[in-house]
């Protein structure tokens, strides 16, 4: 059974969609478009029914993840030619939903969630920093049309046609969450700050229409990661990529293999596992 993790929409969704990741889609809107989802005690629930999904889909139609793979690469916030890009360093789906309400209600945008494949395997902002802008990280772009912001202060942005902006948050505050400068209760504020900071990029840019998007996706800081990377794994040709797998919230360990350009090889486990970020594209319109 599916444990209350789809009804007959998502379902339908899912057998007869031209994609299961758009099932997938519409599960995880189930989850996390509650109101209540992001909240201190509901939290945990959330994020252990995400890893019951995963684990659902994966036995139920494994083709899953040849999607997610075949779809590698294809991120639209490459073909953006006019307006303005947000990268929002590890927004996911989890805050996406909630914009989704929360943005239309307080403003009277026009507001369209939708799911964009991982760019690649691991899902790394270093990676996907050099992929789309030729750089090692957002602080080091040097592009007119390019701004990073590495706090909650919005500068002034390039006023450019495209223009790019890239975010240090909310994974900022989601490291400090797990240094224990901040609680997991507090992830109702993390996303308060996240939405301000959005809204204040919108309100500084020239721009009416915005693709708002994320290096990668979250990661669930609810626990800690039992495994470490051994002796051989430290020495820096490996890299370790730390999965949350079970509905038990057990971890396992996936390692890619890494050259000196920072290449990485397929995991040495040979699985992959269900991922993916999410984009929000939205058009401001003049309210009559």
């Amino acid at each position: 059974m599916s444990s209350g993790l789809y009804g007959a929409g998502e379902l339908g969704v899912l057998v007869r969609g031209d994609s299961v990741l758009d099932g997938t889609f519409e599960c995880l809107r189930r989850i996390w478009s509650k109101p209540d989802a992001l909240v201190d005690r509901h939290l945990p629930r959330s994020e252990y029914q995400t890893r019951l999904l995963e684990q659902h889909l994966g036995r139920q139609d494994p083709k899953l993840y040849d999607e997610l793979k075949a779809s590698m690469g294809d991120h639209p916030i490459t073909k953006l030619d006019s307006g303005c890009g947000v990268i929002m360093d590890a927004l996911s789906l989890r805050e996406g939903f909630h914009l989704l309400h929360d943005l239309p209600e307080d403003h009277g945008w026009d507001v369209m969630l939708d799911w964009a494949a991982i760019e690649r395997l691991p899902s790394k902002t270093k990676f996907i920093c050099r992929e789309w802008f030729d750089a090692q990280s957002p602080s080091a772009v040097k592009r007119d049309d390019f701004r990073f912001i590495g706090d909650l202060n919005v500068p002034q942005l390039p006023g450019t046609d495209p223009e790019f902006v890239w975010t240090r948050h909310p994974d900022r505050r989601l490291e400090d969450a797990m240094k224990g400068n901040y609680s997991v209760e507090e992830l109702t504020d993390i996303y308060a700050d996240v939405k301000t900071l959005l809204e204040g990029i919108i309100a500084e840019s020239v721009h009416e229409e915005f693709l708002v998007t994320s290096d990668h996706g979250y990661v669930n800081h609810l626990g800690g990661n039992p495994y470490a990377l051994s002796d051989s794994d430290e020495d820096g040709e490996f890299v370790g990529v730390y999965e949350d797998f079970s509905e038990k919230g057990t971890y396992r360990l996936v390692v890619y293999a890494e050259d000196g350009d920072g290449n990485l090889s397929e995991p040495k486990t040979g699985e992959v596992r269900m991922g993916g970020s999410v984009y929000l594209p939205f058009i401001l319109r003049q309210q009559p």
